[in-house]
């Protein structure tokens, strides 16, 4: 067996490009996940033996980061990954003579479900928000992964590291549509609320005189604002 690329200079490359956060976890480990086991998962992923999750911070000072566009990609963010993504594959396949494969956002277009990766990962844990809560940065990050043929030295999960135990749900509190009501996360009521962003677009000025004025989505994020982890 080869031995497991050494996780430090690989995360060291992947910061230098401009991520916030890198982890990885053994793909036989993610299948186990209770995402993975209950919903299909591509070929390509069980062939893999690890991936490298990625996860680059969405400070709401910068909120225009998570505005979603028609563009591809579809927000500033993610095409800020996906740019670190394919520079990474460059990398491993240069540096390593390693194959790495750059894997789309959603698990049901060939990815993983990414928070499970990043749990693993030893990015954070998954809190009351149904968000990734991070120690650096709270839940405002957003994510990506590469799958590798290669084993990776596994950097998680996180130990010791709880912070919704002993907190008062600001998130919860925030919540407009009240998605937490049950005691749990429903999909269908939050849903709700990113139709209303949906038909309340931001508007952005023309940057040149006699074209159409652009549109951009402000998806809400209040839940993941009010959360005090990372401040």
């Amino acid at each position: 067996m080869d031995p497991a690329l050494p996780i430090e200079k690989i995360a060291a490359r992947a910061l230098s490009l401009g991520a916030s956060l890198v982890g990885a976890a053994h793909v036989v480990t993610l299948l186990a996940s209770p995402s993975h086991r209950r919903y299909p998962v591509d070929r390509r992923v069980c062939d893999a033996r690890s991936v490298l999750v990625l996860a680059l911070a969405h400070d709401e000072a910068k909120s225009e980061m998570d505005w979603w566009d028609n563009r591809p990609g579809r927000t500033p963010g993610n095409r800020r990954l996906i740019k670190i993504n394919r520079k990474l594959t460059k990398w491993f396949r240069k540096t390593y003579a390693v194959e790495a494969k750059e894997l789309p956002y959603h698990a049901h277009q060939r990815g993983v479900f990414l928070k499970d990766a990043a749990v693993l990962a030893g990015l954070g844990v998954v809190g009351k928000n149904n968000l990734l809560v991070t120690p650096e940065y709270g839940p405002r990050v957003r994510l990506r992964a590469l799958l590798l043929d290669r084993h990776l030295q596994c950097t998680g999960p996180l130990a010791g590291f709880s912070p919704c135990d002993a907190c008062k749900g600001f998130c919860l509190q925030a919540c407009p549509i009240e998605a937490f009501a049950g005691g749990a996360y429903r999909h269908d009521r939050c849903r709700q609320q990113l139709e209303k962003n949906e038909s309340d677009p931001v508007v952005l000025a023309s940057p040149v005189v006699g074209m159409p004025t652009r549109f951009k989505i402000a998806y809400c994020r209040l839940c993941e604002l009010a959360c005090p982890v990372g401040r």
